[in-house]
């Protein structure tokens, strides 16, 4: 086992932000984007280039993310079992027209047919999902009443990134990667990351081939995992969603009513609603509110089924954040007598690259981290041959301690000075671990 010597570093994290949509009354906040993160962020397919299948399902299954393939009706053939196969994962798959129709170049009955026709082939090979969103081929926009007949929105591809709620959910921008776009290598997307972050925005793009497949504007396989690395490491900053969950969500977010309509000393009773089809709107919203004074913890239930939340600390404010469907039944908040560790999300800074050489997913829970007599102990899945970062924060999300490490086993040991009594987190760029010091 390796033994390294630690050097001192002070840095504040900043993980204050909130991505919030004043939709609901004080004291509960409605997130922009789900989990309260800082943006949302889609990446989209077209035409059905082979190495989509071979090679970015797979990344995105390996990291945990879904993407959406936008797909020609008459060109699926065969694929029509790999496409099932992806979206039994997860991923959507959505329409591109059924014969990749320019649209300045038909008529409004061929435009209909188009739009029409290729839901319904979809939806007849995708049984289980429906297919609520599409694609304009050539990136020419159609007419916006026809397309709203059979889907909720539709993509373009002017190069902007779009804002929390775009102009036309008919006509949402995207960003042309690859060779014949401006989004070629991690630096291009690392500023497309940094000015959705800052506009709290929605950023799409869109990929048609992968290396040499032969698709149109090829991204490297080894650029496309670097931008998807470098977004895992971030998974608390970046909302990585389909194109329909984004739509979704920042519809019905603008739609969304709270209201408290009972409260006592250990329970909250809250109506979610909003004015939305119930048959498509119900992608779950994410609400907060600071957990009150006096509450170890909570439990939260809709329609009297637990839904997902989190014990959060933000700088100085411990918050409940929980999961729910508008129009889904009452949401109910029950105080806990069992105390939790509030989680603190920790972020990597912008300008750390991710490792894509002997990754380690940040979701192993085979990764281990303990403290003993002024040491770290660190144990990996596997045997790694790579240069990491090892740093160590407190739960307010400052950073104590990091040193470099070349690693050429499955252990580390890190010496560390004496640590207070509490909490802290020991991270490398796409794993944080939770350790306690007594």
């Amino acid at each position: 086992m390796r033994k390294l010597t630690l050097f001192f570093a002070f840095t504040l994290v900043v993980n204050g932000f909130t991505g919030v949509a004043q939709t609901a009354p004080k004291p509960y906040e409605v997130a922009t984007w789900a989990g309260f993160r800082q943006a949302a962020i889609s990446y989209t397919f077209d035409d059905g280039c082979s190495n989509q299948f071979k090679v970015a399902i797979p990344l995105f299954d390996e990291y945990g993310f879904n993407l959406t393939m936008f797909t020609v009706k008459d060109w699926s053939g065969a694929n029509w079992s790999a496409l099932k196969t992806a979206s039994d994962k997860g991923h959507e798959i959505a329409s591109h027209t059924v014969t990749h129709a320019n649209f300045s170049q038909v008529t409004i009955t061929q435009q209909e047919t188009e739009l029409k026709d290729s839901k319904t082939a979809i939806e007849g090979q995708i049984t289980n999902k429906k297919c609520l969103t599409m694609a304009y081929p050539y990136c020419v926009a159609g007419v916006d009443s026809i397309c709203g007949k059979y889907y909720i929105s539709a993509r373009g591809c002017q190069g902007f990134v779009e804002g929390k709620t775009p102009a036309s959910y008919y006509n949402i921008s995207s960003v042309i990667c690859g060779d014949k776009g401006a989004t070629q290598n991690l630096s291009q997307f690392k500023t497309n990351f940094s000015a959705v972050a800052k506009s709290n925005g929605w950023l799409v793009y869109l990929f048609h081939g992968i290396d040499k497949d032969g698709g149109y504007s090829p991204i490297t396989s080894i650029e496309l995992r670097k931008s998807v690395a470098y977004l895992a490491a971030r998974k608390p900053k970046f909302w990585v969603t389909t194109f329909l969950n984004a739509t979704l969500y920042s519809k019905e977010r603008n739609a969304v009513s709270v209201t408290e309509t009972a409260t006592t000393d250990s329970s909250m009773t809250l109506q979610v609603t909003d004015n939305l089809a119930d048959s498509i709107y119900n992608y779950p919203l994410s609400i907060r509110r600071p957990l009150p004074e006096g509450w170890p913890s909570a439990s939260v239930t809709q329609n009297n089924v637990a839904v997902p939340f989190r014990i959060v600390q933000v700088d100085a404010v411990v918050y409940l954040i929980f999961d729910v469907v508008p129009d889904a039944g009452e949401v109910k908040i029950l105080k806990s007598s069992t105390f939790v560790t509030p989680e603190v999300d920790i972020i990597p800074a912008d300008d750390v690259d991710p490792v894509v050489v002997n990754r380690l997913d940040a979701t192993k829970d085979d990764i281990s981290a303990v403290y003993n007599n002024n040491r770290i102990l660190i144990s990996l899945p596997i045997t790694v041959c790579s240069d990491f970062v090892i740093s160590v924060y407190d739960v307010r999300g400052v950073k104590l301690f990091y040193t470099n490490v070349s690693v050429a086993s499955n252990e580390i040991s890190v010496d560390v000075p004496s640590l207070k009594t509490g909490v802290y987190f020991v991270r490398q760029n796409v794993w944080s671990k939770k350790i306690a010091v007594s």
